[in-house]
């Protein structure tokens, strides 16, 4: 028994196990099968939803398989990446999305899905943009857990005490910014101190909502260079934003939450966040509220009309290829399908798992408590379904260029490298990455 191994069945209480064999599954002492699965940042909150909404009642719906969950935090990446490569770690293998996704299955660390997904018709269940997220070489190597959209969440009772009117332009985005400058109001709360990949969030409301996802398709599908003016003028959009103070002098020192709080106390307009803020309960969005509201974000040049949403798959699920447990492994999936536990889940942690599945339409939300988030999920889903969307970045960049994506912006707006420089490098990273076949597969989308 190798000793990764060892550490695995170590993280199982021993009043549970009873017996692994190398090549073996797991055996927990009343004779089931044990599914082991890493999930990775959960608030208290969501804790206790994972544990009330999933792993007890699983547990208890069938005397085959026994799940076991562990909560790694942020540093789940890092240990999947060395468990994978050792052929060890956990039967469930859980992504950060499809960007992530796309170099393990590249790798053969995880199992095709089409016998699984055939049995319980997966592909005829979830919504194809989704699915097809998971898709590689013709074959499904995961399902999709959620889907996301960027939104613009902002403060209600300031908007009506000060007579702004939502915008719907970017004119109308800057005079409401620039009016909240002038009375010592943050425009947008927004602070990456504990996550990076805040810069990535920002920075797929401007290509799309600047670019327009036309040209942004086009230069995923590498018909389009990342250099291209579209392009530089929506990076010196963002600069310009950050130089003039919108988004606080604080970005870099504050957490996401501390600076969505801003915009729930007052002391920011509006934030540009995605629809996992509805599950942090201390923004106050988890009741019907009287405070905040959340809106499509409208189209930032004339190749954007309107409001735009933006697809996103936020994390994915698949099975190691090291699992001595598939079986168990999709029949947890299948049980994340059912009704009782998409209402359950989103009662306790709105915006975490949000299933893009046809027989789980968004009026199944209905009466859980939260209207502003039904009314959201109720418009991706239909945009999702219609192919009327832009594309998140961690959802169908390729890792070293959205890697360098988060990290270069921040050298733009500090003045240290040019827009012109920073597009060049990511231009430089994709065309490796498209031609070695990372870039992750793009849905089909209306005209």
């Amino acid at each position: 028994m190798s000793l990764s191994r060892r550490q695995l069945i170590a993280s199982i209480p021993a009043a549970t196990l009873i017996a692994a064999l190398p090549n073996s599954p797991v055996i927990a002492q009343d004779g089931r099968k044990v599914v082991t699965f890493w999930f990775g940042q959960a608030n208290s909150d969501g804790q206790a939803a994972l544990r009330r909404d999933l792993v007890e009642p699983f547990n208890a719906s069938q005397d085959k398989y026994l799940l076991q969950l562990e909560v790694k935090g942020a540093a789940v990446n890092n240990l999947l990446k060395i468990a994978l490569v050792a052929g060890s770690g956990p039967d469930i293998v859980q992504t950060a999305g499809p960007a992530y996704l796309t170099a393990i299955a590249n790798a053969g660390q995880v199992l095709p899905l089409d016998g699984f997904a055939e049995t319980y018709k997966w592909k005829e269940r979830f919504l194809p943009a989704l699915l097809n997220t998971g898709v590689f070489a013709g074959k499904l190597y995961a399902l999709p857990r959620d889907y996301e959209s960027m939104h613009l969440f902002y403060n209600k009772e300031l908007f009506n005490q000060n007579g702004w009117k939502l915008p719907t332009n970017r004119a109308e985005f800057e005079q409401v910014a620039d009016a909240a400058l002038a009375k010592g109001i943050i425009p947008f709360g927004a602070g990456n101190a504990d996550w990076k990949g805040v810069n990535e969030w920002l920075m797929t409301v401007f290509f799309n909502n600047v670019a327009g996802p036309d040209n942004v398709r086009k230069a995923l599908n590498g018909e389009l260079p990342w250099t291209a003016p579209p392009f530089v003028e929506a990076v010196e959009l963002s600069k310009a934003w950050y130089n003039k103070g919108y988004f606080g002098k604080n970005y870099f020192s504050l957490t996401i939450e501390q600076s969505f709080l801003q915009v729930v106390n007052g002391k920011a307009a509006m934030a540009l966040s995605g629809t996992w803020s509805f599950g942090t309960k201390s923004y106050g969005m988890s009741k019907p509220d009287t405070v905040m509201d959340v809106a499509p974000i409208p189209g930032l040049s004339a190749a954007v009309p309107g409001s735009l949403l933006h697809l996103a798959c936020g994390a994915t699920l698949s099975i190691a290829k090291s699992s001595q447990n598939p079986e168990g492994a999709a029949a947890v999936f299948e049980f994340m399908l059912t009704r009782q536990f998409y209402q359950e889940m989103n009662r306790d942690w709105p915006g975490k798992w949000a299933l893009p599945v046809r027989d789980l339409p968004p009026e199944t939300l209905k009466g859980i408590g939260y209207p502003m988030f039904e009314k959201t999920i109720t418009a991706m889903h239909d945009a999702f379904d219609k192919g009327q969307y832009g594309y998140t970045t961690w959802t169908f960049w390729p890792g070293a260029t959205n890697g360098y994506l988060i990290e270069g912006i921040e050298q733009v707006w500090l003045n240290r490298v040019t827009s012109d420089a920073y597009l060049g490098r990511i231009q430089t990273l994709f065309a490796q990455e498209l031609k070695e076949g990372k870039v992750p597969p793009l849905p089909q989308r209306a005209s």
